[in-house]
């Protein structure tokens, strides 16, 4: 759910967050008194009797060394016994949550760690004596066996999911069983899933640690995986650095381990890679999709897939074309390939429409790690086990836990219809598709890229997910959690740069500027500067670690402070210098860049059009015709060159440009603009019109942008006010 909507739950938690710990009690106090019951009246009145005990302490001058230590742990009492009424509210407002909390608690079972683990670990055990049970009825047995496993991992799912604050105790339990070598891995990585839900809907001290401490000592690499993005998930800025100081303890000993950083860094782009799986399918149905099928012979013509007939011609007149297309083909399919390899969801957009199934109406299961024995799918498996092609699919495929179970119910409905032929090639396993390499499977980087593409799946596609805090939220943005405040001034801010890059390179601005303003000062160096600076002129807000906001030109000055030779600083200092009209200060820039690139066209042209600003043609025109005569047909140099000539009053000179410029294909409008002012002050009147005319038509400007936008030009050239009204009347 996006909050639990009480306005007296929201003031507790603002002072809480603010740390008035006397304000919060209070407010605290009034939504008992209008919701609750006596037990949390009674767990309030404690709270607050022992802080009137220390508040009198203090007041009669007594200094107690533990103060804060007192003072912040009634902080935590207080957050505690918060959270554990808004969870009851959360339950109370979904009818959803509603129905898996009543389903747990009608189950009749004892839900302490300790029992549940207990059962966990002999139902492992009587699936695997029945290895050695050779009776008729094993396998009948066997299917009870694990119909009651995943009725008792899918109750403790919700369990988990709506459960209360843990105590410590609880906590050390459950991850002595997320640690157990006597259970199966996929029940481990399913309820640290249970566990990650729970804690990013509200966060609980006990559940992180619990994911923080299981990622460092697991041997578990898919239930190490699962705890990294955990606990990733479900850290919680401001309550870690405002009311539970161990977060960042944690956090900040985790990121001593180089490995930890690495794993994060992978991590965030692993996220940002499925935020495009939209984007990333529509470039396969848009541009990879029609050059495969038009190149194997088939079209799509109304939606519909139609084979294209080969013409008997094409052999004779093209005895190459069918080389050609193959060499298309693979260049396609490569394409793709190159995507999955380097983070794309490329499978979301087919399979995302295969989860209407009544098997994915059971929460868990979205996250459920793949086996064939799983009671939803096993009978489908046993009829079609011997299909080589669906083996291949489940074992060797690229495909998330969730795409598996797609795939394999509906495989089931579609298998009896498709020709004899085609059902014998599959069940042969003739049918290709791209392969993954069992060593790349187990490599942690393949594994968290799975796990992450069920997440999303379940994020974008499950029919309740507006019940939860969505982890890829494209408005909130808290998939950035490089730009979590937690990580500033830890280990992990030599990273930034990389990311700040990625993003850059993925053209997600608004995460990158949001990550730019998590830099601490220490860190804010040359790359930085320069990323700041293309967000801000892209019209993102990056705050200086003082206080206020950078501006471009600030931060091209810091990098020119530290690296006096940066190109790119000195080329954007002298387009901001020019465009502020300071040509004297762009002079000094692009004649700064011209010493160490004395060959670059655009620095020499620059340089020639501050020198025309400042009046100083004779120098310009010196540059450009020297320009013009290495580059005749250069469309840049004439137009600089016409309009240098144009100012130095050298108009035939400048008409003659002016017409081949106009002359082209496709000419620019700024050229109309120009060579109006040029017959204007030749004394051409009715021709300059005429070009300020269609001007004006093809930019949309107002008339009065012509006498605005070169009026102390047009003044140097003698013509009065009483001639420039005139003008503005016949335009």
């Amino acid at each position: 759910m996006d909050t639990v909507k009480n306005e007296a739950l929201e003031l507790v938690m603002k002072c809480l967050l603010e740390r008035h710990l006397g304000a919060a009690i209070e407010a605290m106090g009034s939504y008992v008194a209008a919701y609750s019951n006596a037990i949390v009246a009674d767990q309030l009145q404690a709270i607050g009797n022992d802080y009137q005990m220390m508040t009198d302490y203090w007041r009669k001058g007594f200094k107690d060394p533990q103060l804060k230590h007192l003072f912040d742990n009634l902080l935590r009492r207080l957050y505690q016994l918060y959270a554990s009424q808004y969870i009851s509210r959360m339950i109370g407002q979904s009818s959803f949550l509603s129905s898996l909390y009543m389903r747990v608690h009608l189950a009749g079972r004892d839900w302490t760690v300790g029992t549940v683990r207990e059962e966990l670990e002999s139902i492992v055990s009587d699936i695997a004596m029945l290895d050695l049970d050779s009776s008729p009825r094993t396998e009948e047995k066997r299917l009870k066996l694990y119909e009651r496993h995943h009725r008792l991992v899918s109750e403790f799912f919700d369990q988990l999911l709506t459960s209360d604050q843990w105590s410590d105790g609880q906590g050390a339990a459950m991850e002595e069983l997320l640690l157990s070598p006597t259970l199966y891995s996929r029940d481990q990585q399913l309820l640290v899933s249970a566990v990650m839900l729970a804690c990013v809907e509200c966060f609980d001290m006990a559940k992180f640690r619990t994911m923080v401490h299981v990622y460092e000592q697991t041997s578990d690499e898919p239930v190490r995986q699962r705890a990294l993005v955990g606990w990733v998930f479900a850290m919680n800025s401001a309550i870690a650095l405002q009311l539970c100081h161990e977060v960042v303890e944690l956090v900040e000993h985790l990121l001593e381990n180089a490995d930890c950083r690495q794993e994060l860094v992978d991590l965030q782009k692993q996220m940002i890679y499925c935020l495009n799986a939209e984007q990333d399918h529509a470039t396969i149905q848009q541009e990879i999709m029609p050059d495969l099928l038009q190149h194997n012979g088939f079209r799509m013509r109304n939606g519909m897939l139609e084979e294209v007939e080969d013409n008997p011609l094409d052999d004779i007149l093209h005895p190459d074309a069918e080389e050609r297309k193959l060499e298309k083909v693979e260049a396609s399919f490569q394409r793709m390939v190159d995507m999955q390899r380097q983070g794309s969801d490329v499978y979301f957009g087919g399979f995302s429409q295969m989860k209407r199934f009544p098997f994915f109406n059971e929460l868990c299961n979205w996250f459920m790690p793949f086996y064939v024995e799983h009671p939803g799918i096993s009978a489908i498996y046993k009829d079609q086990n011997k299909n080589k092609y669906l083996g291949k699919m489940i074992t060797d495929g690229p495909f998330c836990n969730s795409d598996k179970y797609s795939f394999m119910l509906a495989f089931s409905q579609v298998i009896n219809r498709l020709p004899e032929n085609i059902r014998q090639m599959l069940e042969r396993g003739e049918a290709t598709f791209h392969e993954v390499e069992e060593a790349d499977t187990r490599t942690p980087a393949y594994i968290r890229r799975i796990y992450l593409q069920d997440l999303y799946r379940f994020y974008r596609v499950f029919p309740r997910r507006e019940e939860f805090l969505n982890c890829f939220d494209t408005q909130r943005r808290n998939y950035l959690f490089f730009a979590d405040p937690v990580y500033q001034r830890t280990h992990l801010e030599p990273h930034f740069n990389e990311i700040t890059a990625f993003l850059l390179k993925h053209k997600r601005i608004d995460d990158m500027a949001d990550l730019l303003n998590n830099y601490g000062e220490h860190r804010r160096d040359t790359q930085f500067s320069l990323m700041a600076a293309y967000a801000i002129r892209h019209g993102r807000k990056i705050r200086q670690a003082d206080g206020g906001f950078l501006c471009e030109a600030d931060c091209y000055a810091r990098v020119l402070e530290h690296d006096p030779d940066n190109e790119q600083a000195l080329a954007n200092s002298a387009r901001l210098a020019f465009r502020g009209k300071d040509f004297s200060g762009a002079l000094t820039f692009y004649e700064t860049l011209l010493t160490r690139h004395p060959d670059k066209q655009n620095y020499q042209l620059g340089k020639a059009v501050c020198l025309i600003s400042l009046q100083r043609n004779d120098e310009a025109l010196k540059i450009l015709y020297r320009l013009n005569y290495e580059a005749e047909d250069d469309k840049a140099v004439s137009r600089v060159l016409a309009w240098a000539l144009t100012c130095d009053g050298r108009y035939e000179q400048a008409e003659r440009l002016y017409g081949q410029l106009l002359s082209r294909e496709h000419p620019d409008a700024e050229d109309l603009l120009n060579y109006g002012y040029c017959l204007w002050f030749a004394g051409g009147i009715d021709e300059a019109a005429d070009c300020f005319h269609r001007y004006l038509a093809e930019s949309k400007q107002k008339a009065t942008f012509i006498l605005d936008n070169e009026r102390d030009l047009i003044r140097s050239k003698g013509i009065t006010e009483p001639e420039m009204q005139m003008m503005l009347n016949i335009l």
